[in-house]
């Protein structure tokens, strides 16, 4: 088991993770490279669940992010490695405007064009 987390702390970092994140794979906490949120929205094209950009400056939208977890950010929950789980930039981004009621049909359209984008390179 120890080496599945070594492994894991490894991928994020060549992600360009933030800290957090390798630290709860190297503690454990996180155990899979998986996008850990109840509605994952990369396309399986692409890899699904299992599949992530590095973070850039630019922010792309399969980039892994701390999801504050169980306890939201916006209700106080701290950015601990006890209240994170791994999850996709945009998956977390859609997650949270459900919560709060703001739009998100062009989150869910940027979805769907990087499964279009990822069918059309396969084909």
């Amino acid at each position: 088991m120890f080496w599945a987390m070594n492994t894991v702390a490894e991928q994020l970092k060549q992600l360009n993770a933030k800290r957090l994140l390798i630290r709860g794979a190297e503690q454990g906490t996180i155990t899979a490279l998986r996008c850990e949120m109840d509605e994952c929205l990369c396309p399986e094209e692409l890899g699904g669940r299992e599949y992530f950009e590095p973070a850039r400056p630019e922010l792309p939208d399969w980039m892994p992010t701390n999801d504050h977890f169980p306890i939201l950010k916006c209700n106080g929950g701290p950015a601990t490695v006890e209240n994170s789980r791994l999850a996709h930039r945009l998956c977390n981004r859609v997650d949270y405007s459900k919560q709060i009621g703001r739009p998100y049909a062009k989150d869910l359209a940027r979805a769907e064009a990087a499964r279009l984008r990822a069918l059309k390179r396969s084909a």
